[in-house]
């Protein structure tokens, strides 16, 4: 059965689908029971290339610490006796190339 999902209907064609990013085989068990048309189909998901790494990243970020803890007190310091600067030419650069990025 498919349901309909942002604007996919019933034209799909049962069985194997793929998309962009990995892909969705519905696939029959192999103890005969598809045969006697007694089972169900069991559904497989196969991840990319780019899930893997994304699963990686999420991984390594969750066991290190999110704040590096020796900068902040680095910054608290120079912002509590004065010595931060500020360079608004360098700030405008960084928005900048941080928004032709999207």
């Amino acid at each position: 059965m498919v349901s309909d999902i942002k604007g996919l209907d019933q034209r799909q064609l049962p069985g194997a689908r793929t998309g962009e990013t990995g892909g969705v085989r519905a696939g029959t068990r192999g103890d005969g029971a598809a045969r006697t048309g007694a089972g169900t189909n069991d559904d497989t998901v196969e991840l990319s290339g780019v899930a893997e790494l994304v699963r990686s990243a999420a991984r390594r970020m969750a066991s290190g610490a999110p704040v590096d803890e020796a900068r902040v007190r680095e910054l608290r310091q120079a912002i509590a006796d004065g010595s931060y600067t500020l360079d608004p030419a360098r700030i405008a650069r960084k928005l900048i190339d941080a928004d032709t990025q999207f």
